[in-house]
């Protein structure tokens, strides 16, 4: 069903490309070299999704260009965004895989972000949380099983952080008596911790459980509370509220709607600001075409990536919601995180 979904999908989308470009644009890529300008290291998930676009992109591009990855970590993805924006070519021969979290940083008023996310040509993303959700979970042997019992001011759940905001998001909107634990490296560290213990609770994609921690669901090792990222329950988990079901207000709602919102570009491909449009349009064609492609998305499966492509217009209009939050709403969501910004991944 989901297969056809998608089939459908791309379909729609390839008609609403198809036929874009001009003589020039659509002759300019020959002999070019698209640099993939990549905001996290060698071997993550970013850069796997990046290479995996250099393999199967080129034939979809009029000219069939070469394309080569550039990792530019650092800054939680704010080196390769400003890069990207200010100094990489915007001929159309450099497009970058941004760190979901960059999006969002210019509307939190980051002095670092030199840029505006709306400026970029926004080519689509990979992956949309629409087969996926974040999962808030506990181990099955403590003894929480509704929220009631998650805001119970005596059933305090310990939890690991590293920057990531989705548990001071929780707590803050849905009033859940959460205790952080921090001082750990990463997700590595956590995940130890969580199996030895030292914490209560843990936040992950489903995708990244099933495919890190499958034994966490064959052996019921956790009990999965909320689902994040999702603007309704997802099929396999319809016994499990989403976080805007939860919410008590539409204020509350609405803190959760916000930070949800990188989630639904999880994995967003741009042309710096700047770019013609009509070879934006070449690239957000070729890019259909390839989310379009068996091959890619059989190798993407392989690879346990998290496969739930939107187009470039889609990923714009999700952006353009960013300059319409309530000023008051950003604060608040400042305030949970304790002033400091997001980083998660």
């Amino acid at each position: 069903m989901r297969k056809a979904v998608l089939a459908v999908a791309f379909g729609a989308l390839l008609a609403s490309v198809a036929g874009v470009g001009d003589v020039s644009a659509q002759d300019f890529y020959k002999g070019k070299q698209i640099r993939v300008i990549v905001s996290s290291a060698a071997g993550g998930g970013y850069d796997s999704v990046a290479r995996l676009l250099t393999r199967f992109m080129p034939p979809y591009i009029p000219g069939e260009p070469g394309m080569i990855v550039m990792n530019m970590p650092g800054a939680g993805g704010l080196i390769a965004a400003n890069h990207v924006a200010n100094i990489a070519d915007k001929d159309g021969t450099v497009i970058t895989l941004l760190n979901r979290y960059v999006t969002v940083m210019p509307v939190l008023g980051s002095d670092q972000a030199k840029f505006k996310s709306e400026d970029f040509g926004w080519i689509g993303t990979t992956a949309s949380y629409s087969d996926n959700a974040y999962l808030f979970v506990v181990r099955s042997t403590l003894p929480h099983r509704t929220i009631d019992d998650l805001r119970n001011p005596d059933m305090p759940i310990h939890i690991g952080v590293t920057g990531a905001e989705v548990p001071q998001i929780l707590k803050e909107a849905l009033g859940l008596n959460f205790k952080f634990v921090t001082g750990y490296k990463g997700s590595d560290d956590m995940e130890l911790a969580f199996e030895r213990g030292e914490v209560d609770g843990h936040t992950s994609g489903l995708a990244s459980i099933k495919s890190r921690h499958g034994d966490w669901l064959e052996k019921n090792y956790i009990r999965i509370m909320i689902q994040f990222g999702r603007l309704d329950r997802l099929p396999e988990l319809k016994d499990v509220p989403t976080a805007r079901e939860l919410a008590q207000n539409d204020a509350d709602r609405a803190l959760i709607e916000f930070a949800e919102l990188p989630l639904l570009i999880a994995r967003p491909v741009a042309a710096p600001p700047g770019t013609p449009a009509d070879r934006v349009n070449v690239l957000r064609a070729a890019f259909a075409k390839t989310m379009a492609d068996p091959q890619h998305k059989a190798e993407s499966d392989k690879q346990k990536l998290e496969f739930s492509p939107r187009s470039g217009e889609d990923v714009e209009k999700v952006i353009a919601t960013l300059a319409k939050v309530d000023p008051a709403l950003i604060q608040r969501y400042l305030k949970a995180l304790g002033g400091k910004l997001p980083s998660g991944n």
